[in-house]
Parts: C-alpha cells; sequence; structure tokens
C-alpha cells in the first residue's frame, strides 16, 4: 500500500511536470529563460522516472526536452543552469538506450511477458480510445477552447469508468497504464478548474 503511495505521488509530480511541458510551447516565448530552465529541469526528472517503466514515451519526452534545451540555448547562451541541464539530458540519453536495449531483450525472449501480467487485450483497446479522447482534450484545452475541452475530458473519463468496472478484476494489481491515465485526466480537469475560476 505504501509503495502503491509512493507511486502515485511521484507520477502526479510528473503529470504536472508533463502539464507544464505541454504548454511550453505556447508560453516559451512570453516566459523567461529562468522559468524555462526550470520546466526543463522538472520535466528531465520526469523522464528519469518513466525511463524503465515505458522507454519508449520517455524516449518521445526526452526528444521533445531535446528541442527545448535547444531552444534555452538560443534564448540564453550564457544561462548558469545550462551546463547542468545538457549534462542531465546526456545522462537520460545513456539510459534510455539502456533501458530500450533492456526492454527489447524481454520481448525477444519473452522474459518481459513472463514477469509482468497483461491487461484484457479489449481492455487496452479500450483505454487507447480513453487516451485519444484525453489528447484531444488537451488539445481543445490549449487552444483556449475549455468548453470543448471539458466535454471530451467528461467522455474520457466516463469511458475509463466503463473500462474499470467491466475488466477491473481482471487487471494485474496497480496497473500502470490505468493509473497513469487517471492522473492525466485528473490533472487536466485541475487545470481547466483553474482556468474556470480565473475567469
Amino acid at each position: 500500500m505504501h509503495i502503491e503511495r509512493r507511486l502515485l505521488d511521484r507520477m502526479r509530480l510528473w503529470f504536472v511536470t508533463v502539464a507544464m511541458a505541454t504548454l511550453l510551447p505556447v508560453i516559451a516565448f512570453g516566459q523567461g529563460a529562468d522559468e524555462l530552465a526550470s520546466t526543463i529541469e522538472q520535466s528531465l526528472q520526469g523522464i528519469e522516472f518513466r525511463l524503465d517503466i515505458r522507454p519508449q514515451q520517455a524516449a518521445s519526452d526526452l526528444e521533445a526536452q531535446g528541442r527545448q534545451l535547444q531552444l534555452l540555448e538560443q534564448q540564453a547562451p550564457e544561462h548558469p543552469a545550462l551546463p547542468e541541464l545538457k549534462e542531465k539530458f546526456s545522462e537520460l540519453q545513456d539510459g534510455l538506450a539502456s533501458a530500450l536495449a533492456g526492454a527489447a531483450g524481454d520481448a525477444g525472449t519473452g522474459a518481459g511477458a513472463a514477469q509482468v501480467p497483461t491487461a484484457p487485450a479489449a481492455f487496452t483497446a479500450g483505454m487507447e480510445q480513453v487516451d485519444q479522447l484525453q489528447r484531444q482534450a488537451e488539445a481543445e484545452f490549449l487552444r483556449g477552447e475549455t468548453e470543448a475541452a471539458a466535454e471530451y475530458l467528461e467522455q474520457a473519463e466516463a469511458h475509463m469508468v466503463q473500462l474499470e468496472q467491466r475488466y477491473g478484476a481482471e487487471l494485474p494489481a496497480g496497473h500502470v497504464p490505468l493509473l497513469v491515465t487517471k492522473e492525466k485526466i485528473a490533472a487536466l480537469k485541475d487545470q481547466l478548474a483553474g482556468t474556470n475560476a480565473r475567469n
């Protein structure tokens, strides 16, 4: 129970970081180099957590942060945080290579499948639909269309609840993709609530 709580706490921190990184292209030119450096640092910390859990997603996230690091270097080439951020980025690249190699090895030997219980295929397919609705909600939110974002988010949450009710007994304990999706939805709901409160 304590392990799951710690995992959820770390995942919540990661999702806040991801939410900030998602908004970064919209606000990057309106914020200072210090804020950009801070955001990159937090995002790299989140990626480090994801390396062993979902290396493919971590690879995509790391590529995005590489672009943000280039942006920071262009905007503020003498920024004091740059050397440390570059070193951390390089370390994560090395770690990612090892994680991807390990994942490929597990897939080739079948070791990963033997060690990790899997969810029903229908549940996984349904969660992909939930993820798509959640991403549509994020896109609408970034465009400032909060009502449309709220509608997509409501659909995503309702579909997720249906899937959990139908397949919950067949899911492995602490099913990470489900926890991840719940945190994504909760983070976006918080952002919508904050925006509506300001309006």
